[in-house]
């Protein structure tokens, strides 16, 4: 079952970046809003279950696909904030602060950082070195804390309602 959710994870991410990486793909922006928080979500799911896979005893190199959908998304999430996406300029529900915009180099450069993070997670998948990799996980999660602190409203992790 894990498996197969790992699977599905990784095919949305490859489907929602792909649609919208496309020039003159005519992705509007609440759709791009809409895909970047599947995406985030998605992430968000893949990422626990990673950390599920190591608490449960199993080895790095079993986490290399779901490393690598990681790090194809982290590859992927700057084109995701479009201009007209962030918070207060839509009409689709939104956590993306409009810092991200003022401050798109900053925000270019955190979303590097996840990037080169998953990157080097998906490096040590494929050595098979479990204690770096559970040790990059906590990086992959300090990455996205960071980024959140600054650039989306409310909490990392999934909207509280």
């Amino acid at each position: 079952m894990l498996r197969r959710l790992i699977v599905l994870c990784g095919a949305w991410m490859g489907f929602t970046t792909v649609g919208l990486s496309q020039e003159g793909s005519g992705v509007s922006g609440p759709d791009a809003i809409l895909a970047r928080q599947a995406s985030l979500d998605l992430s968000s799911i893949t990422f626990r279950s990673m950390v599920d896979a190591l608490k449960a005893g199993r080895e790095a190199k079993s986490q290399a696909y779901p490393a690598a959908a990681l790090a194809k998304w982290a590859a992927a999430l700057p084109r995701m904030f479009p201009p007209g996406t962030g918070q207060d300029e839509t009409t689709v529900s939104t956590q993306a602060l409009l810092v991200i915009w003022r401050d798109r180099a900053g925000f270019d450069r955190a979303a590097a950082n996840y990037a080169d993070a998953t990157a080097r997670l998906t490096a040590l998948a494929a050595a098979n070195d479990t204690p770096g990799f559970l040790r990059q996980l906590e990086e992959v999660d300090q990455a996205c804390g960071s980024c959140h602190a600054r650039y989306k409203k409310g909490a990392q992790g999934p909207p509280k309602k």
